[in-house]
């Protein structure tokens, strides 16, 4: 059986000295480094959120930007596009205009080339007529 004499309250006192000291010399300056440790862990996990959360927004911001470049790149090209053809089309409508132009000018050169000849031929017609009976004719015939 267990007996109470005073070697009992002597371990009794020095188990709570022992237990005294122990907590003002070890357990709260461990506690104190795992508290700080902890707030560390967590300023860590807050810091890394948020750059990933950034590093999120960036990334779609600059999707974003990418995309717009490509439309409005795209819509560059079809605007050139459009104006090369437009350009074109009118420059093939200038060239046959010019052309017809230049038809018409040779279709009235040559009218009034034949017309010219056609007068130059009417003046000589009366003389090669009459040439032509007085030869036929074998004498020369009044006109």
């Amino acid at each position: 059986m267990i007996e109470l004499n005073w070697t009992f309250f002597v371990q009794m006192i020095n188990f709570l000295i022992l237990m005294f000291i122990l907590e003002r010399i070890l357990y709260r300056p461990i506690l104190k480094v795992l508290d700080e440790r902890d707030k560390k862990i967590e300023t860590g996990q807050e810091r890394a959120k948020d750059l990933l959360d950034k590093s999120e927004y960036m990334l779609k911001d600059y999707k974003e930007r990418i995309s717009d470049a490509k439309v409005e790149a795209l819509e560059i090209k079809n605007s050139a596009m459009r104006e090369a053809e437009e350009e074109a089309n009118r420059v093939i409508n200038d060239g046959r205009k010019k052309a017809e132009e230049i038809l018409e000018q040779i279709r009235a050169d040559a009218e009034r080339q034949v017309e010219a000849a056609r007068k130059e031929l009417e003046s000589e017609v009366g003389s090669i007529a009459s040439s032509i009976v007085n030869q036929v004719l074998g004498r020369e015939v009044a006109q």
